[in-house]
């Protein structure tokens, strides 16, 4: 119990890092500079006031300089850090995956808030990923190279090849840079085989996310849903998550049935 404990305060620490770079990312701030700081008033924030989940409830939300709200952001972030890594260290306990796998899930997560605030996936992140994807499969044994070189190039090559497609037909963009380098990415740390999976899935959670957001925003008798504008990049961390966890296993028999 002592070790679950520890992995899941390690996993908030690295939430809380995360939040850093959502926030000064999109500000052309460097990730290391300085202190954390309240983004209304720029204060100082003690580290009594930056504790992850504790911190954001005992303030009732409120920086203690300005009293400006704090995002829900912060404590879903922190708080994803911790499941992932408790789900991490469950699924591989203490096993070199979780060198491989840790990076690669922080920066889903970092991803995705970038993604669902700013509409954003950089390339700061996503090259450097690719990058260290092909590498971890040069060190570790959870893929061959080849495995993950042909998951980056199928997985970027596809969604590239969708996005130029669907603007050459409709005139609109529908497949940002940033999803293919993030499929790209994917197919780099999970290689190949994963890249059917992911897209699949993905395409079914954003299908469903879409229409619901666009019944509960009354746009379907507008004709909204037409051009209604979702993050696909939170789509995408979330089916790789899920290949991840086992979701490749759970369709190989849901198809096969063995």
């Amino acid at each position: 119990m002592a070790i679950q404990v520890t992995v899941f305060l390690a996993g908030l620490a690295l939430g809380s890092f995360l939040n850093v770079v959502i926030t000064r990312l999109p500000l052309g701030e460097r990730v290391w500079a300085g202190r954390s700081r309240c983004p209304r008033c720029l204060a100082p924030i003690p580290w009594y006031d930056n504790l992850p989940l504790v911190s954001f409830f005992l303030l009732g939300r409120r920086c203690r300089s300005c009293r400006a709200r704090i995002s829900w952001r912060y404590p879903a972030v922190e708080l994803a850090g911790g499941l992932l890594a408790l789900a991490l260290w469950a699924r591989f306990p203490g096993g070199y995956p979780l060198l491989v796998y840790g990076p690669f899930a922080a920066g889903l997560i970092a991803l995705t808030g970038l993604d669902l605030e700013h509409r954003w996936l950089p390339d700061v992140i996503t090259l450097p990923g690719i990058a260290l994807g092909l590498v971890f499969s040069l060190v570790f044994p959870h893929l061959t190279f080849l495995e993950a070189l042909a998951g980056t190039l199928a997985g970027g090559g596809i969604f590239f090849i969708l996005g130029w497609s669907y603007e050459k037909i409709t005139g609109k963009m529908g497949m940002g840079g940033g999803d293919v380098k993030l499929m790209a990415l994917i197919g780099a740390f999970l290689g190949i085989k994963s890249v059917p999976f992911v897209i699949l899935i993905s395409a079914a959670l954003g299908s469903l996310v879409g229409l619901a957001a666009v019944l509960i925003q009354g746009a379907w008798r507008r004709g909204g849903w037409r051009t209604a504008a979702i993050p696909y990049g939170p789509f995408l961390a979330g089916a790789a998550l899920l290949y991840l966890f086992g979701g490749g296993e759970f369709l190989r028999l849901l198809l096969l049935g063995d």
